[in-house]
């Protein structure tokens, strides 16, 4: 009778090893609602087409 080998154990990979390195934690970033604005634009200039073609700031 033959033994079966255990294929799953020499297929060529490693296994993973645990992790030396200490998790650092990251602080959440408080961001202020004037922050927030100007990330999302809302305090820009507005331009629309005027005669012609040529833009215009509002």
């Amino acid at each position: 009778m033959k033994a079966k080998k255990n294929v799953a154990q020499n297929v060529g990979f490693k296994e993973k090893q645990p992790s030396t390195r200490k998790s650092i934690e990251k602080k959440p970033q408080k961001l202020t609602e004037r922050d927030l604005e100007n990330l999302m634009g809302v305090n820009r200039p507005t331009y629309k087409r005027g005669h012609g073609g040529a833009f215009r700031q509002q």
